[in-house]
């Protein structure tokens, strides 16, 4: 049986951590290990990882965090992969998985050639008792949608070895990122890398406010996503990978050099309309009419 490391990154979240872990617990695929790399927790999280690791079989530590946000964190993590791994899946510590949900993954994956596998997911909202599947994809993962957006969210994502050695390696020459799963989704669909996606949910994605990135099915946090492209943060995330993606730009494929080259021509184009027209042109896409609709209206305003 292949064992996948899972990598959790964990900061004050006892309120929900002990759900999780035990849905890690009751896996289908018993052969895995588990890292939780703490981020200066202040609520005893890591003292539940530690008591749970007493009542599981398999191998669960805890690594001290570098404390500077949660995408260097899971990163850090990256990083320190030894040679020898096998598949990797990214866990947040407040979901709870479905039992099948790394038999799923591992089954879906190839072992040679790089490859990643993302799902959908219930978008949970526990005071509401409310459970909502994401959307379908509208059209097949690639790299000119992972240029301006993540099509499955980080807790869902599994790795397989080849994979994950690449990322390990190229994660050890970027800057700051502004999410770990958006930077393996963008750099591993540029080198032409296989995507898988599961349509069916694979775990329950909790919403609560002290989410570091929600789904945004709510009206909040629509919102506050409308707010931020406004102040420019949508901006400033794009470029990071535009950037990182550039120095690496001998990895990626022609096609999506020339997909690379030409987005961020146009996004930083002084005229509005080329600047419209040239992000159209580019290909990049994402994946919902409205959301692109909503994209497209920010990069007339500069704001992608």
């Amino acid at each position: 049986m292949t064992q996948i490391h899972i990598l959790m990154g964990i900061r004050n979240g006892a309120a929900f951590l002990g759900e999780q872990l035990d849905s890690l617990a009751s896996q289908t695929h018993r052969d895995w290990r588990l890292t939780c790399s703490d981020d200066g927790s202040t609520d005893g999280s890591p003292d539940l990882v530690r008591g749970f690791a007493e009542t599981t079989e398999q191998r669960v530590e805890v690594i001290k965090g570098p404390q500077q946000g949660f995408s260097e964190n899971f990163l850090s993590m990256v990083r320190a992969l030894p040679d020898d791994t096998g598949p990797v899946a990214f866990a947040d510590q407040d979901d709870i998985w479905l039992s099948e949900k790394l038999e799923r993954a591992l089954a879906s994956l190839p072992v040679d050639g790089p490859a990643l596998y993302g799902a959908a997911t219930y978008i949970w909202t526990p005071d509401l008792n409310r459970e909502k599947p994401t959307a379908p994809l509208r059209r097949p993962p690639c790299f000119a949608n992972a240029l301006v957006e993540n099509y499955a969210t980080g807790n869902t994502m599994v790795l397989n070895a080849p994979a994950a050695l690449l990322l390990r390696d190229v994660s050890r020459k970027v800057g700051p990122l502004y999410a770990h799963d958006w930077w393996a989704y963008a750099y591993l669909s540029g080198i032409g890398a296989r995507l898988v996606y599961d349509p069916r949910p694979c775990l329950k994605y909790r919403q609560h406010l002290s989410n570091e990135i929600g789904a945004g099915e709510t009206f909040l946090k629509r919102q506050r996503r409308n707010l931020a492209v406004g102040q420019g943060l949508y901006r400033k995330k794009v470029g990071q990978n535009l950037v990182a993606l550039a120095a690496m730009e001998d990895d990626l494929t022609l096609e999506n050099r020339s997909i690379l080259g030409s987005f961020a021509a146009a996004r930083d184009s002084v005229n509005p309309l080329r600047r419209l027209f040239g992000i159209w042109q580019s290909g990049v896409f994402r994946q919902s009419y409205s959301d692109m609709a909503g994209f497209l209206a920010a990069g007339a305003l500069g704001k992608v």
